[in-house]
């Protein structure tokens, strides 16, 4: 449910205040990846605004990851979340879903832990690069997913 209300803040947000181009050349979202272990990995790009483009593909994370191999890792390794973007976004927002349970991630520097326990972990990473002169007003925004697989 938390997806679903993070994906629709990040489009409300959109729609009120509107996605300017200013700094942005690609015509879409940069690409995020996953690292561990210097290997990286690439996230799906679901929801977006970007430049004068707004793209909804209705699917939250657990949709856009059923095809998806989930990505092994080991019990609370060590990982980053890196885009290569000369402007990095403000704003972050984490979630991880387990059984249709979900929980907010701390990030710290974009960085964080894999869980503990093993078993198969979703998440849900949105961005938003806010125009730093305007208030309210988002440069471009993004959700993006990956699964993990904790052995």
């Amino acid at each position: 449910m938390r997806i679903w209300k993070t994906t629709a803040f990040g489009l409300i947000m959109a729609s009120i205040t509107g996605c300017s181009s200013s700094g942005f050349l690609e015509e879409s979202p940069p690409k995020v990846y996953l690292e561990i272990n210097d290997h990286l990995y690439e996230t799906k790009t679901g929801t977006y605004c970007w430049k004068n483009t707004c793209v909804d593909d209705k699917a939250g994370p657990l949709e856009l990851l059923k095809t998806e191999k989930p990505i092994e890792v080991k019990a609370n390794e060590s990982l980053a979340l890196t885009i290569k973007h000369k402007r990095q976004p403000n704003e972050r927002h984490m979630v991880q879903i387990q059984n249709k349970h979900e929980v907010d991630v701390p990030l710290k520097k974009s960085k964080l832990k894999a869980p503990s326990k093993t078993g198969t972990y979703y998440y849900s990473y949105s961005v938003w690069w806010m125009d730093e002169n305007q208030k309210n007003v988002s440069n471009g925004d993004a959700l993006y997913a990956f699964v993990l697989e904790v052995k």
